[in-house]
């Protein structure tokens, strides 16, 4: 998969970075093998900072080791560094795959393995950078030994899935299991084979199929031997000195951090990127590796919610699908410091002792003739004093909270989507019609598009925090929110999906949609909103009878 590598242009890189990559060549540790730099962490710990320090003083290129990341136009909710942020630094498996491709841990390792062998190929220096902790295992010790999947193999797991839901059912009463009850069967049945471990994190991938079904073939051929003990044979020698490194911080600060990043998430257009990158190319939430994603599953379930039932949009449902991402990214924290706590080669590193000691440190034990790796005593296990600071925890909403600009704002954004929803259902009807020689400039069929209006309905209070994307100041002690340019671009979205049918049109001329003026169509009701659904189940039923 060395096709699938994608770096920036290094052209603009930092002279002390050009100095650096200059005068490292090669790097080679005391045991005669490539040196290669993994830096990891919980979300939202301060990694991107560290890596581009990293790679300025030891003229480094980033190879990411994000599940999400790797996706093309999926930015705001993975928190992809900008390529104006990089700082020249050449990046790799960033923006390689849409997301309708998934993406394994073994496609990760072949990817990055071929960037790694290009860096220093080029007598720079690799430095693997992300959380995903597959990806940093394999990449350390090499793919797992684990028996390959056939045929056979696959449907005999099938099989067995399928009579763990039948079982799940009849102790249920026989009625049939809805898709949570199946998946907590699917865990159960990994658990009753003889793995605890891999059931507890299938739990936390909910609707991961493809995961499933493979952990079961595997356990099935194994005779239920714990993947943890035949993935990796951790006691060979590996062919790179990989110097692995974790940063932490304090369990309250992270949270606070994390918290805080999601917050913005919100406010930056996650809603609408979750709506262009999956929904609009037909990927419901939890289907692939992107839509699956924290963040992205829980906006895609609201979007879908929204579009079933406009009139469930309010600032309650806004306020708690911040709330609900923020839990999810929490938990998702404390599975990376569970992980990475049972990884003996990851040294610990204490981020909270200031950017300049961090980078010191890492340079040094770079540095060193060997590396030394464990936790010690900053296992991120808390003490008694943390375990009860951690049950008084409560989410601080800074921006998203009843009566605020983010709140009000973030509600006009979904109610913009939900309509818009209902205009390209509406179109696609309409050139059905057309299609069949009924909607001929949106005549006699009874499919005529209702005018386009020109504007959506803005919330006053939010119109400081839409027009034209200026950065808002924050006002009685809320900081400022950032820019939301992502709304004015749902006129491009409207303008290219909404015309009406006509018998010849050799140019589209679509018209925009101004966000910014204010005014709603008046004859969408957010609080109703079965008009378009009506109207595509008229033209449904229609198709029926001609058939």
């Amino acid at each position: 998969m060395s096709g699938t590598t994608a770096a920036a242009s290094g052209s603009d890189a930092p002279p002390a970075a050009a100095a650096a990559a200059g005068s490292v060549g090669t790097p080679v540790s005391a045991s005669g093998r490539t040196k290669v730099l993994v830096l990891t962490g919980p979300t939202a710990v301060g990694k991107t900072k560290a890596s581009l320090a990293l790679a300025a003083a030891l003229g480094g290129e980033i190879i990411s080791a994000d599940s999400v990341q790797v996706y093309k136009g999926l930015d705001i909710g993975s928190d992809k560094i900008r390529p104006e942020e990089r700082r020249g630094v050449p990046h790799h498996l960033l923006d390689v795959l849409h997301p309708q491709q998934d993406f394994s841990a073994g496609d990760f390792f072949e990817a990055a393995r071929a960037a790694a062998e290009d860096i220093l190929g080029r007598g720079k220096v690799p430095i693997v950078v992300g959380g995903t902790g597959f990806y940093l295992r394999w990449f350390i010790h090499g793919k797992p030994s684990t028996p390959p999947a056939t045929p056979a193999s696959e449907a005999a797991a099938l099989a067995r899935l399928e009579q763990a839901y039948a079982e799940a059912a009849a102790a249920g009463g026989g009625a049939p299991l809805c898709p949570e009850g199946r998946w907590a069967a699917g865990v159960a049945l990994v658990a009753a084979l003889g793995d605890p471990a891999s059931a507890e994190r299938l739990r936390g991938e909910l609707n991961n199929q493809y995961r499933l079904a493979r952990v079961v073939d595997i356990l099935l051929q194994t005779g239920g031997r714990p993947l943890a003990e035949q993935d990796l044979n951790e006691a060979a020698p590996t062919d790179y000195d990989c110097r692995a490194f974790f940063l932490h911080r304090p369990r309250v600060e992270l949270y606070r951090r994390i918290d805080a990043r999601v917050e913005e998430m919100v406010a930056g257009g996650l809603l609408t990127e979750c709506q262009e990158q999956l929904l609009d190319r037909g990927i419901p939430p939890n289907s692939h590796c992107g839509s699956r994603a924290i963040g992205y599953r829980q906006a895609g379930d609201f979007l879908a919610g929204c579009h079933a039932d406009p009139g469930r949009l309010d600032e309650a449902a806004v306020v708690q699908l911040v709330r609900d991402i923020q839990a999810a990214s929490r938990k998702l924290c404390h599975r990376q410091l569970n992980w990475f706590r049972d990884e003996e080669e990851f040294r610990w590193i204490d981020a909270t002792a200031g950017e300049e000691a961090v980078l010191a440190e890492l340079l040094e034990r770079w540095a060193a003739p060997h590396h030394e790796g464990g936790c010690g005593a900053n296992s991120g296990r808390l003490s008694k004093e943390q375990e009860l600071e951690m049950r008084r925890y409560v989410t601080k909403l800074r921006l998203f909270h009843k009566g605020a600009e983010a709140t009000q704002a973030a509600l006009a954004e979904a109610h913009a989507l939900a309509w818009l929803g209902g205009q390209k259902r509406l179109v696609k009807l309409a050139k059905h019609r057309d299609g069949r020689g009924k909607g001929g400039g949106g005549g006699g069929g009874g499919g005529a598009v209702p005018a386009l209006p020109t504007a959506i309905e803005v919330p006053a209070a939010a119109q400081g925090a839409v027009a034209h994307g200026a950065k808002r100041g924050g006002t009685g002690g809320q900081p400022a929110l950032p820019p939301l340019p992502h709304l004015a671009q749902l006129s491009a979205a409207v303008g290219s999906t909404h015309q009406a049918p006509a018998a010849k049109r050799r140019k589209p001329a679509p018209r925009s949609l101004d966000l910014l003026a204010l005014q709603m169509p008046a004859d969408w009701q957010p609080a109703g909103g079965t008009e378009c659904a009506a109207e595509a189940d008229a033209g449904a039923a229609e198709q029926q009878q001609e058939q």
